[in-house]
Order: structure tokens, then sequence, then C-alpha cells
């Protein structure tokens, strides 16, 4: 199931210390990540009104990218269980 991206800005607003920003794509990840796991990339962009800047944006604007979220099958293994019958 898809994230919900106002739920995610929230949690990222409320603390943006514990994330940081992809340089590449602009995906917001969690401060630990060593790659971007839309794009792979490796830079990063710490900078904590940065962070909050793109969390607020994720908050108001339409999804304009394809992230690894879209590409996961709704059904899980239960889709594929139901194309092999």
């Amino acid at each position: 199931m898809k994230p919900d991206r106002r739920e995610i800005a929230t949690t990222v607003a409320n603390d943006p210390a514990s994330y940081k920003l992809c340089a590449v794509c602009g995906a917001i990840v969690d401060r630990e990540v060593g790659s971007c796991p839309d794009c792979y990339a490796y830079r990063f962009d710490m900078d904590v009104s940065h962070v909050a800047d793109a969390a607020l944006d994720l908050a108001v604007l339409p999804q304009m990218t394809v992230s690894h979220f879209d590409l996961m099958p709704e059904g899980g293994d239960e889709a594929d269980a139901d194309d092999e019958s």
C-alpha cells in the first residue's frame, strides 16, 4: 500500500533532523540511508531547512515522479498467486 504523502510530510516536518534530501531526485529519505531508494544516488542535502521545505512541498504539490512505492505490486504476493492459477 502506498503511504499517504501528507502523513509523511507531517512526520518529516516535525523532525527534519532525522531526514535528508536526495541531491539528485529530491526524495526525502531517512538520515541513515546510504543511497537513495528511488534513483540510487549517494549525494544528499542534510540542511534541516531544505528538508523541512521539501516536506511542505510534498504535502501540497501533486506527485510528479515515480517512486519505488509505485513499482510495488498492489496486493503483494497475493497478486502474483492469482496470475498463476
